[in-house]
């Protein structure tokens, strides 16, 4: 996990423990409150096996997330939802979805959704 001032924090490893990272529609319903978890994965050393088997649960693809209402203390603390332009975070879960896609995986990207991605780099 990453830290705001940009270190990392090693997760080692908890024997019967799973690890949850925050996404960015949690960031958005919570206004901030909540980040989404910047990670990253470090491969094991050879002949170590890693596993990991990745679950993301969103909503429908044209779920709109409102922001809930927190209690007064926790509104708050909140950073309000980060504002990265080369990653927006958009509350149309759909868009957002697209938007990680096309970041994700640029040369597919390319190949098949060149006019989206050229739309997308003329916005900035």
């Amino acid at each position: 996990m990453q830290r705001e001032d940009g270190t990392w924090i090693d997760a080692v490893p908890v024997p019967g423990a799973f690890v949850f990272n925050i996404g960015e529609m949690l960031e958005i319903a919570t206004q901030g409150y909540l980040k989404a978890t910047q990670h990253r994965v470090v491969s094991p050393q050879p002949g170590v096996h890693r596993y990991s088997i990745p679950f993301f649960l969103g909503p429908r693809l044209d779920a709109v997330v409102k922001p809930l209402q927190l209690p007064p203390k926790l509104t708050t603390l909140s950073r309000g939802v980060t504002d990265d332009p080369d990653n927006p975070l958009l509350a149309a879960f759909g868009e957002n979805a697209v938007v990680g896609w096309l970041r994700s995986h640029p040369r597919v990207a390319e190949g098949w959704w060149s006019d989206v991605q050229a739309k997308r780099e003329a916005g900035r």
